[in-house]
C-alpha cells in the first residue's frame, strides 16, 4: 500500500486521477502558479498541481489570491489558477472573480464542492457556487470527470479569448479523487493572424492622412504579445499625439514628446483631456477599452467626428462613438498601417505645450505642513525607477495622482486595479510580480486604508524571502471618500481611523521597517531598500491637503 505522504507519481497511468488530468492540461498551457487557501475538498487539486510543476502559493485571503493571479497574467500573458475551498472560500473569492473580469485577466478558478453523494441533503456551508459565479465569470460549469482534460482546455480557451477573464470549474471532492478515464492532454489553440484587406487598409490610411489634428487614445487592448512593439512605430510614423488609459501607461515611453499623459479618473485632469479632444478632427482608438473610464467619457465626442477604431473585435459598448472599425490582429494591423515615411501632424505646438503645462500644474507638489507631499513622493519614485522596476499601486486618491505624476518607461510598468478599482490590490499584486520576476525591483505604493485590508500578504514576502518594498502613504483617513464628502458639502463621516505604525507591523512580519515624514528621508529609505534588495516597509506620513486641488 502506498503511504498518503508518499503518493505514486501522477505520471503513472494506473494511479492517474481526475485531478491529474486537470493539472497536466494546465501545465500544457504554461500555467506556473496556483494561488489559494486549501480546504479538505481541494487537497487533491493542490497535490496534482504541485506534482505537475505548478507551484501552489498559500495566500492569506481569497481576493489576494486573485490579485496575485492577475499580476502573473498581466506580466506573462499566461493564466494562473486560483484554488478555493467549498462554501466560504468561494464566497470570499467573489471580489477576486469580479476584479479578474473587469481587469480582463485570464484565470481558472478550481472550486471545491460537496461530494456528489451529499447533494440535496447536506447543507452546512453549502450554497449554489455556479449561480454565484455565473455573473462574475466568463464561464462557470460543473466538473465533467469523464472529460476533465478536455473541459479544462475549453475553460482555458474561454479565459484567454479576447477580452480575457476568469472561468470557474466546480469540483466535487469525490470526483477529483476518482480515477481518470481520459488520458489525452490538450494544448492551447493556435490561429492565423488576420489583417485588413489592401482596400480596407488604404481606406484607413486615407482617414489618418486627411486629418490635420489627429489624436490617439490607447487602451489596455494593446497589452498583448506581438502588439506592444507595434504601437510606437505606428504613433511615430503618423506623428500622432496620444493619451493612454492608466493600465497602459508606458506602451510608448511616457517621456516621448508625443505623449500627452493619461486619462480616465481625475475630474480635474479629464477636463483638460476632454477640452483637447474637442479640438481634434480625428480620433484614433487603439485597444481603447472604456472599462477604465469614469462617466464623464459618455458621449465624449460627437457621432459625426471622424473616428478610426483598431481593436480585436467589434466594439458594441456605445459609451462613445467608435466610427470605422479595423478589427483583427491589432499588432498586424498597426504594422500594416504604419507609413514608410514619417508624417507630421498640424497641431499647433503651443497648444500641446499649453496642455502639458496645465496638467503639470494641476499635479504639482504643494508645500506640506504635516508630512510629505504625495505628488513629491510619486515624483521621487518616478525619477528613481529604472526601466526594470515593477510598480503596483492601490486604489484611492493616491492612485489617481500617481498615474499623472509617474512616467512609465515600458508597457504595464504601473500595475493596478482600474476596471473594478478594488482596494487591497497592490500588496498581493506585488507579491505575484516578485514571484514572476525575482531579480527585479518591485515596489508597492499603498494607501493606509488599502494596506489594512491586505497586511497578511506581507507574510508571503517574508516566507519567500522576497526583496519587496512596500510604501504605505499614511494619513489615517480614506482621503478620496473624504474629498467627495467635502465636494458634496457633507461632514466627514466614517472615513477617519487610527494612525497605525506600519513600520512596526512590517517588522512583525520580518521586514525592515522605517517611518519617514520628510521627502529627504523617504528618498533615502527607498534608495537604500532597493539597493540592498531587502524586504522593507516604509511608513510614509503624508499631507493629504493637496488632493483637494488635484482631484
Amino acid at each position: 500500500m502506498t503511504s498518503p505522504l508518499h503518493p505514486v507519481p501522477a505520471s503513472d497511468p494506473q494511479t492517474r486521477k481526475v485531478a491529474d488530468s486537470i493539472a497536466a492540461t494546465l501545465a500544457k498551457y504554461g500555467v506556473r502558479y496556483a494561488f489559494g487557501i486549501p480546504g479538505n475538498d481541494v487537497l487533491e487539486l493542490v497535490r496534482a498541481c504541485e506534482e505537475h510543476g505548478i507551484e501552489f502559493v498559500l495566500a492569506k485571503t481569497e481576493p489576494a489570491a486573485a490579485f496575485m493571479a492577475d499580476a502573473v497574467y498581466q506580466l506573462t500573458g499566461r493564466p494562473a489558477v486560483m484554488i478555493v475551498a467549498f462554501g466560504p472560500g468561494m464566497s470570499n473569492a467573489g471580489a477576486g472573480l469580479a476584479s479578474a473580469t473587469m481587469e480582463r485577466s485570464a484565470m481558472l478558478v478550481l472550486c471545491g464542492e460537496l461530494a456528489t453523494n451529499r447533494y440535496g441533503i447536506y447543507n452546512h456551508q453549502a450554497f449554489d457556487h455556479l449561480a454565484f459565479a455565473a455573473p462574475l465569470t466568463k464561464l462557470a460549469a460543473p466538473l465533467n470527470p469523464e472529460r476533465a482534460a478536455q473541459q479544462t482546455a475549453r475553460a482555458l480557451d474561454v479565459a484567454l479569448a479576447y477580452p480575457a477573464g476568469p472561468v470557474m470549474i466546480n469540483c466535487p471532492a469525490n470526483l477529483t479523487r476518482a480515477g481518470a478515464s481520459q488520458d489525452a492532454v490538450f494544448e492551447p489553440r493556435r490561429s492565423f493572424a488576420t489583417i485588413l484587406s489592401e482596400t480596407a487598409a488604404a481606406d484607413a490610411r486615407s482617414m489618418i492622412e486627411a486629418a490635420g489634428r489627429p489624436l490617439a487614445l490607447i487602451g489596455r487592448g494593446t497589452l498583448h504579445d506581438g502588439i506592444t512593439d507595434a504601437v510606437g512605430p505606428f504613433i511615430e510614423g503618423w506623428g500622432l499625439p496620444f493619451l493612454t488609459t492608466y493600465k497602459v501607461k508606458g506602451i510608448v515611453d511616457e517621456r516621448h514628446p508625443l505623449c500627452l499623459g493619461s486619462v480616465g479618473l481625475s475630474p480635474v485632469v479629464d477636463t483638460e483631456n476632454l477640452g483637447l479632444i474637442e479640438e481634434a478632427d480625428l480620433m484614433v482608438l487603439v485597444g481603447f477599452d472604456p472599462i477604465e473610464l469614469r462617466d464623464a467619457w459618455l458621449d465624449a465626442w460627437p457621432e459625426d467626428r471622424p473616428c478610426l477604431t483598431i481593436d480585436h473585435g467589434p466594439q458594441t459598448h456605445r459609451i462613445f462613438p467608435v466610427g470605422r472599425q479595423a478589427l483583427g490582429d491589432v499588432g498586424g494591423i498597426l504594422r500594416q498601417l504604419t507609413p514608410s515615411e514619417q508624417r507630421e501632424n498640424n497641431w499647433p505646438e503651443e497648444r500641446l505645450t499649453a496642455f502639458k503645462d496645465a496638467v503639470a500644474h494641476i499635479v504639482r507638489p504643494r508645500e506640506s505642513k504635516t508630512g510629505i507631499s504625495p505628488a513629491a513622493l510619486f515624483k521621487t519614485v518616478g525619477d528613481m525607477a529604472g526601466e526594470d522596476w515593477i510598480l503596483t499601486v492601490d486604489v484611492g486618491a493616491h492612485r489617481i495622482l500617481a498615474n499623472h505624476v509617474i512616467d512609465c518607461r515600458r508597457p504595464g510598468q504601473l500595475m493596478q486595479s482600474n476596471g473594478l478599482g478594488c482596494m487591497g490590490y497592490a500588496i498581493p499584486a506585488a507579491v505575484g510580480a516578485q514571484l514572476v520576476h525575482p531579480d527585479r525591483p518591485v515596489v508597492a505604493l499603498v494607501g493606509d486604508g488599502c494596506a489594512l485590508m491586505t497586511l497578511g500578504e506581507l507574510g508571503i514576502a517574508a516566507e519567500r524571502d522576497q526583496p519587496l518594498v512596500v510604501v504605505v502613504l499614511n494619513d489615517a483617513t480614506l482621503a478620496l471618500i473624504k474629498l467627495k464628502q467635502n465636494k458634496m458639502q457633507l461632514d466627514a463621516r466614517g472615513v477617519d481611523f487610527g494612525d497605525a505604525r506600519f513600520d512596526r507591523i512590517g517588522e512583525g512580519f520580518g521586514a525592515h521597517g522605517l517611518r519617514v515624514d520628510t521627502l529627504e528621508a523617504f528618498t533615502d529609505a527607498l534608495r537604500g531598500a532597493v539597493a540592498e534588495r531587502r524586504f522593507t516597509v516604509i511608513d510614509a506620513v503624508i499631507d493629504p491637503a493637496e488632493y483637494w486641488e488635484q482631484m
